[in-house]
């Protein structure tokens, strides 16, 4: 009886470090038409042998009546971003994942990144293509 219950708490351990260690960081961002260029923080990562970082950046639409997504660049091999392809209505939420490997390069100390939003409008100075920044500190 008494090891039904280790069982269980061990369970219930696992779970939680699982629930711990792919944690991701999402924050919400409004589309302007200004200059802005976006820039998600990812705080400070331990640098492992095996680490891959997932983040996801939600972007509010809430400038265009329709606003078309076709696809998300990377800017380094180090990056592999998606996004849902299509139209998004005014108020709906654009979630695009990332991950980023900094044993890639060997990335350590401060780390700026760059993807880039291709849509339909002309959201800031750079076209079509919205700039999105990610940073952080690798240790």
């Amino acid at each position: 009886m008494k090891t039904k219950y280790l069982y269980i708490i061990i369970a219930l351990l696992c779970i939680v470090i699982v629930s711990l260690l792919t944690y991701e960081k999402t924050e919400t961002y409004v589309f302007k038409s200004d200059n802005t260029v976006f820039t998600h923080n990812f705080g400070t990562i331990k640098k492992e042998a095996d680490s891959i970082i997932e983040i996801e950046i939600n972007y509010l639409n809430k400038e265009f009546d329709s606003l078309k997504v076709y696809d998300v660049k990377d800017g380094c091999d180090c990056t592999n971003s998606n996004v849902r392809a299509g139209v998004y209505k005014k108020n709906e939420t654009i979630s695009i994942k990332t991950f980023y490997n900094p044993n890639k390069y060997n990335d350590s100390g401060e780390t700026i990144k760059q993807i880039f939003l291709r849509t339909n409008k002309k959201t800031i100075r750079y076209d079509t293509i919205i700039p999105i920044k990610i940073k952080g500190f690798v240790k």
